[in-house]
């Protein structure tokens, strides 16, 4: 962390631009208020395991909190091409 602020800061951007893509699309919903840090919480209206299952498939790896609820972590080796595959796998369940 004392080495990579500026890295940091990009990290908290990306979850933050994820966030807002995804809170746009049909079947999902972010409360971007609470996207702060590289946490994203998202409540699909499909069953989560199925959509961590889906995503898993275009090899994202996300975590399922419950029924609804997914958990997205970004990190320091999430880039540009990255950001634009998830955003773009999310929208195809949409």
């Amino acid at each position: 962390l004392d080495n990579d602020i500026q890295g940091i800061e990009k990290v908290h951007e990306r979850a933050k631009l994820i966030a807002t893509a995804i809170s746009s699309m049909e079947y999902f919903a972010v409360d971007l208020d609470t996207v702060q840090t590289n946490m994203v919480y998202v409540t699909c209206e499909k069953a989560a395991n199925k959509v961590v299952e889906e995503l898993q498939k275009n090899g994202i790896d996300l975590f399922d909190l419950g029924p609804n609820s997914i958990r997205i972590v970004c990190h320091l080796h999430i880039d540009d091409e990255d950001e634009q595959r998830i955003i773009q796998a999310f929208s195809q369940l949409s």
